[in-house]
């Protein structure tokens, strides 16, 4: 048989198949687990949308004390349109505009402010902050919400960050910079050979932070309607080693590198490395990883037990289709979708083996989604059915400080899960 297996690397992003069908009822059950909807966050699937939006910034939070706190925003010009007045002097503008609201719950504005960047084009892509200083807010938490526009594109994006003034443990009380040039450190994983200065600047009269390695967690999700998760780390014990308050990290091999500011370990910020391919999916053994979301339990084992597992992704999408052609069609939707899991979704696990992940890759990118301060709330929308399905993601905090989202499962989405596997399977994208 005429090999399927392609190299991810070569996915044309651009070209995501984004939507999904969605086939039910409104779950009542769900409903009751659902937060407070807060007023202006109800519309936010473009989040997750890569073709609602040209621009991808990484926003984030610095506190250098409880009064003295930076907002950065990490742009690459690569996403930027330049105006063409004259070949020499192409320029790029940028509009960054926060407002502080009390939650997510209680969006009442506090306070805004708003900068306009002029940027000019370089030989070469690359990357630049934009560093804004926030105003003084009298609460102990607080939501920041910014929105950056590429101005000559009319295109923007909106992050949202939480802030808690009374939290020494997290990596907004680091400074962690590119040992090599000192700018700041912007990503939600690390590759291999990266090299970090991290720096704490919280407490007064620390002397002492500490770290660890933790081993790469590749559990994979259970279906929505199963009984019960597979995932339990909301607790995670560490044997630290301490380290003085500014040391260098660097990166050497796979696994969750943990860094605290408390000797008893009960909570920390994590830096992940799953190598060097992370967010792509290109390798045999991260393919079968989501090819799970597909299968039963026998059949996957018997997959992954196949001496050859490029061989053994091959085979099963082929089966699907019993067309080469159509079989290569399923693999760019099926696996860029897992690369848009890892790039919205990666904490201290891959975003393709979370459950936002498996939700994402099967279903597609939601229609609508709110966001609450304990959960978000993802809606699929089947308008010729006039029926729709919730899955709602609750909000949990680990011992790794990142916040870790749990799908609230339910035998309600049983019928409409195995209509999308079922699709999948029969060899078409599940699309809406």
């Amino acid at each position: 048989m005429k090999k399927l297996f392609i190299i991810l690397f070569a996915i044309c992003i651009s070209t995501l198949l984004a939507g999904c069908r969605t086939m039910g009822k409104k779950g009542k059950t769900t409903e009751r687990h659902i937060s407070a909807i807060a007023a202006g966050t109800t519309q936010l699937a473009q989040m997750y949308n890569p073709t609602s939006t040209s621009i991808h910034p990484k926003v984030f939070v610095k506190k250098n004390d409880t009064t003295d706190i930076d907002l950065y925003v990490i742009i690459n010009d690569s996403e930027l349109l330049f105006s063409k007045a004259t070949a020499q002097n192409q320029i790029a503008k940028v509009k960054v505009f926060y407002k502080i609201m009390e939650s997510f719950e209680n969006s009442q504005m506090i306070d805004t402010s708003m900068k306009i960047i002029t940027i000019a084009k370089s030989p070469s892509p690359k990357t630049f902050a934009i560093k804004m200083k926030l105003k003084h807010v009298d609460l102990k938490k607080f939501v920041i919400q910014t929105t950056v526009t590429d101005m000559m594109r009319s295109k923007m994006n909106i992050c949202f960050n939480e802030v808690d003034k009374l939290d020494t443990t997290g990596i907004d009380n680091f400074a962690v910079t590119y040992l090599a040039d000192g700018q700041p450190f912007q990503k939600s994983y690390a590759d291999l050979g990266t090299a970090l200065t991290v720096r704490y600047n919280n407490i007064p009269g620390l002397h002492l932070i500490y770290n660890a390695v933790l081993p790469v967690d590749n559990t994979i999700p259970q279906s929505p309607y199963a009984t019960q998760s597979d995932f339990n780390d909301s607790i995670i014990t560490i044997n630290a080693q301490p380290s003085p308050l500014q040391y260098i990290l660097n990166i050497d091999k796979p696994g969750i590198y943990y860094t605290t500011a408390d000797s008893t370990c009960q909570s920390g910020f994590s830096i992940p490395c799953f190598g060097n391919d992370h967010p792509s999916v290109n390798t045999p053994e991260d393919m079968l990883k989501t090819i799970k979301y597909l299968c039963t339990n026998e059949e996957y084992d018997e997959i992954i037990s196949k001496e050859s597992k490029k061989l053994a992704v091959d085979d099963f999408w082929y089966s699907c289709t019993k067309d080469i052609k159509k079989a290569k069609e399923l693999i760019r939707v099926f696996y860029t979708r897992a690369v848009f899991a890892n790039i919205y979704f990666t904490s201290h696990r891959q975003g393709m083996l979370t459950d936002r992940g498996m939700v994402y890759i099967v279903m597609g990118p939601p229609h609508m989604m709110a966001i609450t301060s304990k959960a978000e709330i993802w809606t699929y929308i089947d308008r010729k059915q006039d029926s729709r399905v919730k899955f709602v993601f609750r909000k949990r905090k680990t011992t790794l400080s990142t916040p870790d989202y749990r799908l609230y499962r339910s035998t309600e989405f049983k019928p409409y899960w195995d209509r999308a596997v079922e699709t999948w399977r029969k060899g078409n994208i599940y699309t809406f």
